[in-house]
Formats: structure tokens, sequence, C-alpha cells
């Protein structure tokens, strides 16, 4: 039997762009929460074999687990908090949890021939206090929002296993998307440009953020799935940009638009996330912010293919 190929979460944004890129889908399952006539239709048309399940039921995981060689584990809360004021402690205890409860149940269901690659975030640097600190894989990791650790708390799932994986520490997921997945800073500022809308640029903009497109994000899952060697972590970041250069940068496309300079604090000016562990893999980032600025402003859009 074809050994087969799991994306959990796949309707999402990560998800979509992993099954644009990859060429022969035959092997392909889908798993997501979602159920509705839209996504239905949608795999149905892509011939994808598509499941709705809630992966926090073990017995689910086992049953879809079957005969799976690869899994891609995307599924989990991403609209979530960015900072610590007027938290919600109850949504926080979810967020977490979920991502664990899920980890766990892959991990505890998956055979030792399967391979988990796994998106992490750069966030479990984030509560970093020293301004423009550059991190490596190995350094101290400093979550703080319930986001952030459940993300390094699945990564220690994952060492603690038995399983093959990898983990990829995102930047900032930035490219098109349906518009309630426009919320981070990247995307947000081109939609709000596109939408003949000012930016506001909270202490000047100064900020730095660390950033990779989402077909990067793609092409570097489907990279390591091939890749040879196992249980590794790397990071996965493009571009460091600040806030004014991301806005500037949408402003080229759309003259009209105004940068609101404002007294607003933030925490702190930023990080740097070092990538050169990734690089010596052979992988290289093909996509930058302001082709993927040029293409959404002007509305042009072509997915990339790649054999699996």
């Amino acid at each position: 039997m074809n050994n087969k190929i799991l994306i959990t979460g796949g309707a999402g944004f990560i998800g979509s762009e992993i099954i644009n890129t990859i060429i022969n889908k035959k092997n392909l399952i889908v798993v997501d929460i979602k159920k509705n006539k839209k996504i239905l239709d949608k795999f149905k048309k892509l011939k994808i074999k598509y499941v709705s399940g809630n992966l926090n039921d073990q017995k689910f995981v086992k049953k879809i687990l079957n005969n799976v060689k690869i899994i891609y584990h995307l599924a989990g809360i991403t609209k979530v908090p960015n900072t610590d004021i007027n938290l919600d402690l109850k949504k926080e205890k979810i967020i977490y949890n979920n991502s664990v409860k899920i980890m766990t149940n892959l991990v505890n269901c998956s055979s030792k021939n399967m391979k988990i690659i796994f998106p992490s975030t750069h966030l479990v640097f984030e509560n970093c206090k020293k301004n423009k600190k550059v991190f490596y894989e190995k350094s101290k990791t400093l979550p703080k929002l319930a986001y952030a650790r459940g993300k390094f708390e699945c990564e220690k799932i994952l060492q603690r296993s038995n399983v093959n994986y990898f983990v990829l520490r995102l930047g900032s997921v930035y490219g098109y998307a349906e518009k309630n997945r426009m919320f981070n800073l990247p995307n947000l500022f081109a939609l709000r440009v596109k939408n003949n809308q000012d930016l506001k640029l909270f202490s000047d903009g100064i900020q730095i953020k660390s950033i990779v497109s989402v077909k990067d994000v793609a092409r570097a899952m489907i990279f390591l799935s091939k890749n040879k060697f196992t249980n590794e972590i790397y990071h996965l970041t493009s571009e460091h940009l600040t806030v004014k250069k991301i806005a500037k940068i949408c402003c080229k496309f759309n003259k009209n638009i105004k940068l609101i300079s404002t007294k607003d604090k933030i925490p702190y000016l930023g990080y740097f996330i070092n990538c050169s562990k990734i690089l010596r893999t052979g992988f290289r980032f093909r996509h930058y912010y302001r082709n993927f600025a040029k293409s959404y402003l002007n509305q042009n859009f072509s997915p990339t293919k790649i054999k699996l």
C-alpha cells in the first residue's frame, strides 16, 4: 500500500500552500476540524481525501494515522494574543492545552517509521529583554504567552519521543490568504494599503520583525521531509525588517497612503533569528517581502509546484 502523507490543519494558511506546492496529490490526506460546504467542495475538486475530525481524540488520531509515512503537523489555534495586555487567562489555557494534547496524541499513535515536520515559532524567544539580541537554535528559549509556551512544549514532546521529527521555528509568516488570515503585521499592512487605509507606526515603526514567506515555509517543510537527517530544530526567517520598512515597501505600490507615527510604546526593539543552520542543509530562500507586496497589491498570484 502506498505510504500516505498527512497534513493536519491542512485547510488553513500554511497547509493550503503545501497542497498548492505538491504536484502529486494522490497520497495526500488532509485532516481539519472545519466542516463546511466550501471546504468540502474545495478538496473534492482537488481530488484530495479530506477528513473532518478532532485531533484531541486519541482514537480518531490512531485511526487516521494508518499507513501514514509523513505528517505535516499544522493543526492548532493560530489567532492568538500578541501582548499580555488584557489577557484572557481562560483562552490562554485553551491555546496551550490544545497544542500539547494534539502533539501528545500524534506522538503516542505514531510508528517509528513516521516523520513529523512541525512548525514552531520564533516567539519562543518573545520574552527577550535585550534589544537586537541574536538567537540560535541552541539559545535559551524565553516563551511567555500560551501560544509560544505550547509550541515549545511540543518541541520537547518530540525530543523525548522515538519519532523522527524536524522542527521549524518560523518567523511571522506572510503571504496571500483569505481575509480572515491577514491579521499578522506583514499581511495586515499589505491589506490596509490595498484598502487605501493609512498605516500607524508605533514608536515611529522602529521595532524589528522576523518574517518569512508562506511559500518558503511550504518549500522548507517539503525539503526536510525528503532529508535523510532527522531530529533537528531549524530557524526559518528570510528577512528582518523594521515595521517602518515594511510599511514603506507597501506604500511604494500605493502613493496615496500616509504613514502616521505615534508615541505609543513598544515592549522591545526586537531580536534577530539566525538561520545559518538551515542554509547549511542546502535550502535557500526564494521569496521576499517586496515581491509579495508587489504581487498582492497588483493581484498577481502563482503557486510554486514541487514534485513529491
